[in-house]
């Protein structure tokens, strides 16, 4: 009995050994990222993630890509309870062009005992290593039975998040709208 226990407590402790060892470091995929907005869509067209999207950043970021997703592409994170995290260069994109260190991703849940209305579309904002996604399971608060199987795909996209930087040659253009009315005024006063 006791060559028993003892041969139980060797696996189990080779197990969380092995367990730990598999999970990415914190150092390596960054902070958990910010979740900035979640919602239920009924239909989950581009047409659809893309409005969501919208509806949270504004007109300025566009989703170009799709990424598959199934739990053997989420890695554990060392240390987090809850804690997985996506790298974007590992990714199988399905459509369009997918980007490997999107600002923000958009991540879409299937259906698992959650009840009808329940939040299936999550934003997040990329703030730690951008070409990995960094979230915890308790970022997804209402959903019954949450699994990191549950992710069902994660968009990704370009822009800036509707924050809008001129462009150097609008810049140039008003400089030098201001400097030939500068020289009409200085030109009037003599």
């Amino acid at each position: 009995m006791v060559k028993n226990l003892i041969s139980t407590s060797i696996a189990t402790l080779a197990l969380a050994w092995a367990a730990s060892a598999a999970a990415v470091p914190v150092a390596t995929v960054g902070s958990v990222d910010n979740l900035l907005g979640s919602g239920y869509l009924a239909n989950s067209s581009g047409a659809s993630e893309q409005a969501f999207v919208n509806s949270v950043l504004g007109a300025g970021y566009l989703l170009t890509g799709r990424y598959s997703s199934a739990a053997g592409d989420w890695e554990t994170v060392a240390g987090e309870t809850g804690g997985y995290a996506f790298y974007f260069g590992d990714g199988t994109c399905d459509s369009g062009a997918c980007s490997t260190s999107p600002e923000y991703f958009l991540i879409k849940l299937g259906t698992g005992g959650s009840p009808r209305g329940t939040d299936n579309y999550y934003l997040f904002e990329n703030v730690g290593s951008t070409d990995w996604a960094h979230v915890l399971l308790s970022q997804f608060p209402d959903v019954s039975n949450m699994n990191i199987g549950r992710v069902s795909h994660v968009s990704v996209g370009a822009g800036d998040g509707g924050n809008t930087v001129p462009e150097p040659a609008t810049l140039a253009l008003l400089g030098a709208a201001v400097a030939g009315l500068g020289f009409a005024s200085r030109r009037r006063g003599r």
